[in-house]
């Protein structure tokens, strides 16, 4: 199944990942992984551009996952809402 195309997300949000992994704040992420809604605690160590799209690298008790920035429902812990209430 081809996946859909990227949107990308606003500039603020962005700049409030990249501040949360510049500060390795700890942070709870609610997104979307492979059509299933999750919730993990963890840090952000990157945000990255690869094939047409944004990414987080998210590091979580389980391990680190790579997570689409349109996939991200929300993020608390740095201050930032849900990208959907912008």
């Amino acid at each position: 199944m081809p996946e859909e195309p990227y949107e990308p997300v606003t500039c603020d949000y962005h700049d409030e990942l990249e501040a949360a992994a510049m500060h390795k704040q700890q942070v709870e992420l609610e997104f979307d992984l492979e059509g299933v809604t999750q919730r993990e605690k963890g840090t952000i160590a990157d945000v990255y551009t690869a094939d047409g799209a944004e990414y987080v690298k998210f590091v979580a008790d389980a391990g680190p996952i790579d997570i689409r920035l349109d996939h991200i429902i929300s993020m608390t812990g740095s201050g930032v809402g849900s990208r959907e209430s912008e």
